[in-house]
């Protein structure tokens, strides 16, 4: 049984050398063609079908790319080999940003990594190339995701509500910004106020974008200790509200 493998091994080998020697020379579509063909007898050389992999992305074959770097990163995931699994994936990400299975993979490996800033940091990233109408729904889910790891961002949940609204689901768009009405103020409240009367167009959510723009962004400053005549630190850490009515005599 071992003596008919030795013929397919030197023609991998051939084809290898050759498919380097193409690919050195500037010669990438032979160079394609001569790493599919090892592929096609040998589909477990994860080492080829990564080297071809990116190749095949900036040729215009992301999907077929994308099948290499699912298939490679599916095999060192088995093997319990993550960092590589994770190095695949990531990858992928970059040379094929626009399949929403390689963000969401590579987010759920970091989680069970054990890594959640850098899944939310990969899931809010991947949420960038998934802008369009025909792909709000990934974006959607991508930014769902992220919300299970940071549910008070408020970036996020503004981005959300707006990929709701702009979605068809006013409900759940509005749902959110009531949230974030009552947790910002300044330029952001004015975003939220804004993109509630866009969304309902509605008077009263018209006022309240107006209204938004005499709200106070900070809270009021703290009365000066010299007007409450503090002696000692006892009154210090009092409230101050309750100091002056006992220094009036209330």
């Amino acid at each position: 049984m071992a003596a008919p493998l030795r013929p397919v091994r030197g023609r991998e080998f051939q084809l290898l050398t050759e498919a380097h020697r193409a690919r050195n020379n500037g010669r990438n579509r032979v160079a394609i063609r001569l790493y599919k063909r090892i592929l096609v007898e040998n589909p477990n050389n994860h080492d080829v079908a990564l080297r071809v992999a990116p190749m095949l992305a900036m040729a215009g074959e992301g999907f077929e790319a994308w099948q290499l770097y699912r298939r490679s990163a599916r095999e060192f995931a088995r093997e319990k080999q993550y960092a590589e699994c994770l190095a695949v994936y990531r990858e992928a990400c970059r040379f094929v940003p626009f399949e929403f299975e390689a963000w969401r993979l590579c987010s759920e490996l970091l989680l069970k990594m054990n890594r959640p800033d850098c899944a939310y940091e990969t899931l809010v990233d991947g949420r960038m190339h998934f802008g369009g109408p025909n792909t709000r729904a990934q974006a959607i889910a991508l930014l769902v995701r992220a919300r299970t790891i940071e549910p008070w961002d408020d970036d996020l949940l503004l981005d959300l509500a707006q990929l709701y609204a702009a979605n068809d689901q006013a409900e759940t768009a509005l749902e959110l910004l009531s949230t974030l009405a009552c947790r910002v103020s300044g330029r952001d409240l004015r975003r939220v106020r804004f993109l509630q009367w866009k969304t309902t167009y509605a008077i009263r959510d018209f006022f309240l974008f107006i209204r938004a723009f005499w709200a106070r962004s900070e809270p009021p400053p703290p009365l000066p200790l010299d007007f409450l005549d503090v002696d000692d630190e006892e009154d210090v850490e009092a409230d101050p509200i309750e100091t002056t009515l006992r220094r009036i005599g209330a």
